[in-house]
Order: C-alpha cells, then sequence, then structure tokens
C-alpha cells in the first residue's frame, strides 16, 4: 500500500475525515449514554458502533504502515508519519493484528466488561443501611469519623466477596497485554505506555524521581491534618475527611466567578465560559440513571460538551473550571485535523488544570480568615496527594504486577500484598500503617483496560500545568498566544520539544521539584495555620 504525491494527499484527507465522523458519533453516543445510562436505544446504537468502529482501527493501522513508509505531504503532519514509523516497527504482520482486533472484545474487553459487571454490582451494609459500594466509597469524604471507618470497612469487606472474579480478571487483561506487548517488540508495557504519550522514559523518570522526593513534605501534611483531626494518625479513610467547610456556591455564583477569572486571562477565554453557559452545552445536575463524576467531550468543530454532577460546593466550582479548561484546549484545537487534535492524556490535562490552579488561587486570594484557608488549602492538597503520592503507589503497584504475571497468575491475596507494599513504600510513616486499603486494586477501574500504566499521565498533567502556571505570574506579558499556540500542537509534537519551547527541560529533575515546590508552599502554610 504505497501512493505518493496527489495519493498521499488524499489518503491523509480521507483518514482525516474518518477521524472527524468516528469523534463526532463516538461523542454523541457517549454523552447520551452517560446521560441516561437506562436507554436501551443509545446502548443498542452503542454496541452497533463499537463493532463498526473494529474495521474503522483495522484502517487506521494499514494507514500507519503506510505513513511509515511514505514521506509526510505537508509539515502539518510530519509527526504523525515520524511517529507511524516507530509504530509499524511495533505491529505484528496484517493478519496476526486483524486477529488480534477480533479478539478484543472476546480478550481484554471482555475481562474489562466483567469488571464493570461485578464491581458495579456489589452492596455493602453500612451501619445497618445497604448501599451500593460506589456509596460506601463517597462516605469517605463525611465529617464523622465513626462513619468513615464503617464505611471503609464495609467496603474491604465487600471487595473480599467479589476478590475472585476481579482477580481473574486482572490477570487476563495484564497477561493478554504482556503477550500482545512482546509479539510487538515491546520491551516492557510501560515502555509503550511511554511512546502513546508523547514522552520518553527519561522525563518520566525524572517527575518519579522528583515526586518520590516530595513524600516526606506531604507526610508532615498528613501529621498536621491529623493533630487538626485530634487523631495520632490519619488512617486511610481519614485521607478525605474534610477540614471545616467553605461557604456554599450555586452553580450560577460559580459560573459567573469562573467566567470573571477567565476573563482577566483572556478576553476568548471569558467568551468560552459565557457561551457553554447560553448555549447549554453543561449537563448541571445530578440525577437517577446519569453517571457520576464529571467529563468534558470534544467535538471535532472545537466545540464541546460537558457533565457535570453540581453541588453547592467551591469543590465543583473548581470542577467546573477544571472542565471548561479541556474546553478551552479543544477550542485552541479548533481548525487542525483529527490526526493533529489525537493528544495524549499527558497533554490532555494542562488546560485543565491551568484552569482549576488559576481559579483556586484567585478564590484563595479572597479569603482570609484561618478556617476559610485551612479548608482551601486541605481540598488542594488532598487533591494533589492523591495525584502525587496515590499514583505514584499505583505506578509501582501496576509495575509489580507485570513483574510477577510473566511467570504465573496472581491471587487476590497476592494483589492485595503487592497493594499494601505499594502504598507502603509510598504513604509510608504518614497513615497508619494498619489501616491501608489493600483492596485498591478492586476499586480502580484504571487497571482493568489494554491501556497500561493509565496513572502516571495523572501527575504529568498536574505538575507540567503548574510549570506553566508558575511561568505565568512570573512573566504574564506575551504568555497567551505562546500558551494557546503550545495548546494547539499538543497532538504536534513530543512533550519535551513543546516545553522546550517555554525554555522548560522536562527531562531534568529541576523542572519537576519546581512544580513540587508550589505544593510545598501551601503545605507549609497548612502545616503553620494548625500550629
Amino acid at each position: 500500500m504505497l501512493a505518493g504525491g496527489d495519493d498521499a494527499v488524499a489518503i491523509l484527507n480521507l483518514t482525516n475525515e474518518l477521524g472527524d465522523v468516528y469523534e463526532e458519533i463516538s461523542t454523541f453516543l457517549g454523552c447520551s449514554m452517560t446521560a441516561n445510562t437506562a436507554d436501551a436505544e443509545a446502548q443498542a446504537a452503542l454496541s452497533a458502533f463499537e463493532n463498526r468502529a473494529i474495521h474503522f482501527h483495522k484502517v487506521r493501522q494499514l494507514v500507519t504502515r503506510w505513513m511509515a513508509q511514505t514521506d509526510s505531504p505537508d509539515k502539518g503532519h510530519d509527526f504523525h508519519f515520524k511517529k507511524a514509523k516507530v509504530a509499524a516497527e511495533h505491529l505484528m504482520t496484517e493478519p496476526e493484528e486483524a486477529l488480534a482486533a477480533d479478539l478484543s472484545p472476546s480478550s481484554t474487553k471482555a475481562w474489562e466488561k466483567l469488571y464493570e459487571s461485578v464491581s458495579s454490582q456489589v452492596m455493602v451494609t453500612v451501619d445497618g443501611e445497604e448501599m451500593s459500594i460506589v456509596a460506601a466509597r463517597s462516605m469517605a469524604t463525611d465529617p464523622d469519623r465513626a462513619k468513615r471507618k464503617a464505611a471503609y470497612e464495609a467496603e474491604l469487606a465487600g471487595w473480599k466477596t467479589v476478590e475472585t472474579p476481579l482477580a481473574a480478571s486482572m490477570n487476563g487483561i495484564k497477561g493478554a497485554v504482556l503477550t500482545l506487548s512482546e509479539r510487538r517488540g515491546w520491551g516492557h508495557p510501560l515502555d509503550q505506555a511511554c511512546f502513546h504519550a508523547n514522552q520518553d522514559r527519561a522525563t518520566l523518570d525524572a517527575m518519579i524521581s522528583a515526586a518520590r522526593k516530595a513524600f516526606p513534605d506531604f507526610r508532615r501534611y498528613w501529621h498536621a491534618k491529623a493533630k487538626l483531626l485530634g487523631v495520632s494518625k490519619l488512617a486511610f479513610y481519614d485521607l478525605f475527611a474534610p477540614v471545616g467547610s467553605l461557604q456554599p456556591w450555586s452553580f450560577e455564583d460559580g459560573a459567573a466567578f469562573v467566567e470573571e477569572k477567565f476573563g482577566e486571562f483572556a478576553p476568548h477565554m471569558r467568551e468560552l465560559a459565557a457561551r457553554s453557559v447560553r448555549e447549554r452545552w453543561i449537563d448541571i445536575d445530578p440525577r437517577p440513571g446519569k453517571v457520576g463524576g464529571a467529563f468534558c467531550a470534544p467535538l471535532p468543530n472545537g466545540d464541546s460538551r460537558i457533565l457535570l454532577n453540581f453541588k453547592p460546593s467551591f469543590s465543583w466550582v473548581n470542577t467546573h473550571a477544571h472542565e471548561l479548561g479541556h474546553a478551552y484546549h479543544n477550542l485552541c484545537l479548533r481548525g487542525r485535523t483529527a490526526l493533529q487534535r489525537d493528544i495524549p492524556m499527558t497533554l490532555a490535562e494542562t488546560a485543565s488544570i491551568f484552569c482549576e490552579t488559576y481559579v483556586r488561587r484567585a478564590a484563595m486570594a479572597k479569603l482570609e480568615g484561618r478556617e476559610d484557608r485551612l479548608a482551601m488549602l486541605d481540598a488542594t492538597l488532598t487533591g494533589a496527594g492523591q495525584t502525587v503520592v496515590d499514583i505514584t503507589s499505583r505506578f509501582d503497584f501496576e509495575s509489580a504486577v507485570f513483574a510477577q504475571r510473566r511467570e504465573r497468575d496472581l491471587s487476590a491475596g497476592e494483589l492485595c500484598e503487592a497493594m499494601r507494599q505499594a502504598q507502603l513504600g509510598t504513604y509510608g510513616e504518614g497513615l497508619d500503617t494498619e489501616q491501608l486499603h489493600p483492596y485498591m486494586w478492586a476499586a480502580k477501574p484504571h487497571y482493568y483496560s489494554s491501556e497500561s500504566y493509565y496513572n502516571f499521565p495523572y501527575m504529568f498533567g498536574l505538575l507540567f500545568a503548574l510549570g506553566l502556571y508558575n511561568l505565568y505570574t512570573v512573566q504574564p506579558e506575551g504568555f497567551v498566544a505562546k500558551y494557546d499556540d503550545l495548546l494547539s500542537r499538543t497532538g504536534m509534537s513530543d512533550a519535551a520539544t513543546l516545553a522546550a519551547e517555554f525554555g522548560m527541560d522536562i527531562r531534568q529533575e529541576a523542572f519537576w521539584n519546581g512544580s513540587l515546590d508550589q505544593l510545598r508552599a501551601d503545605i507549609d502554610e497548612f502545616v503553620a495555620l494548625v500550629g
């Protein structure tokens, strides 16, 4: 399948057109399902689409092989053709890749669906009340420690009742990933994950190393929080315990605040926030049948659709700002082709966390009272602790599982012990080591996917965005234009090259330490306020 000149342009254009169609249908069906999970028509349509999409992915592999043997017909796609050359080196033969695609619904996808089905149906009893395990996990933010502990114990007991099928699912997925990774010539699934994240191991190693050196600082925060809560050490179920409370925020007040602060950054960012409300892009309130959490879905024309489950708190105002950050990123990608809009998760969180940080810092600047500042700092550091420390524990756990799974299946007990060791190596003496969460491997859906290491990109996103935010505070003049340009090219270059244009060397620990220093400053203030 070789073509050049006009034929190459035609193939490239058709590939991008198909990508646009795929994205629009995927967004429409995905939003329909998440808005109402009981919609049988949407379920049927999504299932039919996923079956059709198998053919699309097969064609994309053929295109990758063609791109690997062809020069890019335009500079805007040079990166994709160069990347295709590496990707093609890690493809099996065409019949083998076709077979792998055909088997996917019956192998990794089947294990993934088993996990989703089993985990979503676990019921537990907390203080005499039966509830879903998801509801029990949400009690981690309850101000009553006895209730948090009861929910934690019920959750652990609940996961134990389904540990066998979940362990089978974990073993099935990780085994399949190892087999395909080896057949495709990857040294380790982590190498494949870094390739798809458009970053190299040097960048990852520098980031993880800097994160580990910040663990003692987070432990200082947890010790101070324990003092504030009146306990000798935090248990795992205390991590999300609220510290004080901020005034309620309605969606309308929060949206107005976000719009105002966005306007201080750039007029077109403010207009995006206003337009999202005016044109009803946002599904705001929780309701039965609607999925939890929040997300922003892109459309090929640069528009977005946002799902929230808004509650009257600043936390949800900040989530709103986060999702609008994704929408701003999508706006900056307007005019780019489907291939150019295919951005890795590492860079996909850049604008969202930047906006979240911008709005939170603005709100923090208005707070003067000790209790209010403690509450805001705790909310910030709780999230940062999850992204820096807990993410590292997940990274370490997954690495340990891959190492052992090469030899044989792991029992549920062995998975629990691997998770416990990962938490001991990261949380350390910051928590009560007798009250960790050995079943976190069952609670996190990220492990149950053929996309391995669905963890470190979150840390990259946070620390990279904090690095950019720090640059903005130091040199705001001319920043917006450069920032918008960077966002528009996040699918057109690797992370290190893009960062270098801002004078940032992400292969060095110094960059990551600079971002972590912002969090250390928050920890210092929190500890000082606790006294």
